[in-house]
């Protein structure tokens, strides 16, 4: 009887590094959270249910590869996992002072996945640094008064947001009062300002500008920052820090 020895195909892996242009770590992962934004750097690839498919070239017939998809999220860690029978593929973002995105293949295909990296990278640093900009250009033209009127947008930004001053007040000039509040706290990227008492008051302010404001007092609403100099009274004033990213997640 003749016994053939069997030999398995050596498995592949590639590695490519991949430097972000951008050092925004809350909007990265952001960006990362939303699937489709990585699925789209990804090409011939299409979101099957759990899964993803990616359209190998070939010849003749083109190959598909089904890879069923895992996402983690940490602190300083993003990783978009893609397993199928015989490939392996992870895209992980390391945020830190200069962040950068690292793909991994591990699998039979080396020679298709080397084209694929390839563009994967060119697409995931044109696609992150377009949206980045059109991000930026939103907070230029975003003006929050509206939404500070809804106690849903207000509890959800609370909820992500850390209180840092908390003080009581009588005052007939409030404007100087909130002032003085704003001139030592105004090293934070988004500070929401909240009143309550003989009125109720909002207040953001995103890198040191004005951004928004909602007031009710006696029994009237207003948009206007006029309108502080009426405010007169007791009031319980909390001012919270935030994270720019928290600011647009909330608009509803």
């Amino acid at each position: 009887m003749l016994f053939r020895r069997q030999y398995k195909t050596p498995t592949i892996m590639l590695s490519k590094i991949v430097k972000l242009p951008i050092t925004d770590n809350e909007f990265i992962k952001s960006w990362f959270s939303d699937l489709n934004n990585i699925v789209n750097c990804i090409p011939s690839a299409l979101k099957d249910g759990n899964s993803i498919l990616i359209e190998i070239p070939s010849i003749i017939i083109n190959k598909k590869i089904k890879m069923k998809y895992y996402i983690r999220i940490d602190k300083n860690f993003c990783q978009l996992t893609l397993e199928g029978k015989e490939d392996k593929m992870k895209i992980s973002v390391i945020l830190d002072d200069e962040p950068f995105a690292q793909i991994y293949y591990e699998g039979n295909n080396e020679g298709s996945f080397y084209k694929i990296f390839d563009e994967i990278d060119r697409k995931l640093k044109e696609k992150i640094y377009v949206d980045y900009v059109n991000y930026k250009e939103n907070f230029m033209n975003l003006n929050l008064s509206e939404h500070l009127k809804r106690i849903s947008f207000v509890t959800k930004l609370v909820a992500k947001s850390k209180l840092i001053l908390e003080k009581e007040i009588n005052t007939n000039d409030l404007i100087s009062s909130l002032e003085e509040l704003i001139a030592s706290c105004n090293n934070y990227p988004v500070l929401y300002i909240s009143g309550y008492g003989d009125g109720v008051f909002r207040l953001i302010f995103i890198n040191g500008e004005f951004r928004g404001i909602y007031i009710n007092y006696e029994g009237k609403e207003s948009y206007t920052e006029e309108e502080l100099k009426n405010l007169k009274g007791k009031f319980k004033i909390s001012v919270y820090s935030a994270k720019l990213g928290d600011i647009l997640s909330n608009e509803e």
